[in-house]
């Protein structure tokens, strides 16, 4: 259960602040989850509703590799609640159920596309080790663009955040079938 109260309706916003909720609501079509955590402090969730626009909207990234960089970070920061609403985009968007299965369950990821494992790969290591090996940036490079790798980091990073949200204030998966399991790392 969620810790704090959630802004799940309008009306629970001053007067001078339901913009705010129009806006999530025009964008989104609902207000659920991070963003109604983050609407009990003014300004919050305008500022994060315009990055996550911006990683969307006309982005050279498909929107089938943004859902697995989102499922990838779920996964690796352990967060349910992002597991079981990013699945059923990641599905709609054409992710195919290998990289999902691999994103579920930090599988190896050779057996993906180039580009599915491109994602799973860049996340692993920005999510374990905070950093990206030479490598695998120069690779990243020459196969997608200076453009392509912006916009997937901004992405992991962007709901390395949202997964905090999540996790700290003990937002509950959506239900459904395909929940992410529990784990533990060894920290």
């Amino acid at each position: 259960m969620t810790r704090i109260e959630p802004v799940t309706d309008r009306s629970q916003l001053p007067p001078e602040r339901q913009h705010e909720w129009d806006a999530i609501f025009a964008q989104r079509g609902r207000v659920r989850g991070p963003f109604a955590v983050m609407l009990n402090s003014p300004g919050l969730a305008m500022g994060f509703l315009e990055s996550v626009q911006r990683t969307h909207d006309d982005s050279i990234v498909s929107q089938a590799l943004h859902e697995l960089a989102i499922l990838a970070v779920a996964y690796e920061d352990e967060a349910p609640y992002q597991w079981s609403v990013h699945v059923p985009a990641g599905r709609a968007a054409g992710l195919s159920d290998a990289a999902i299965e691999v994103a579920r369950t930090g599988a190896n990821s050779s057996a993906l596309d180039d580009d599915e494992r491109d994602v799973i790969e860049l996340c692993r290591q920005l999510c374990r080790t905070n950093r990206v090996d030479q490598a695998t940036f120069d690779s990243l490079m020459a196969r997608h663009g200076q453009q392509w790798l912006v916009l997937v980091v901004a992405t992991i990073g962007l709901y390395r955040y949202v997964a905090a949200f999540n996790n700290a204030f003990d937002l509950d998966p959506v239900a459904g079938d395909d929940q992410l399991p529990a784990r533990r790392r060894p920290r």
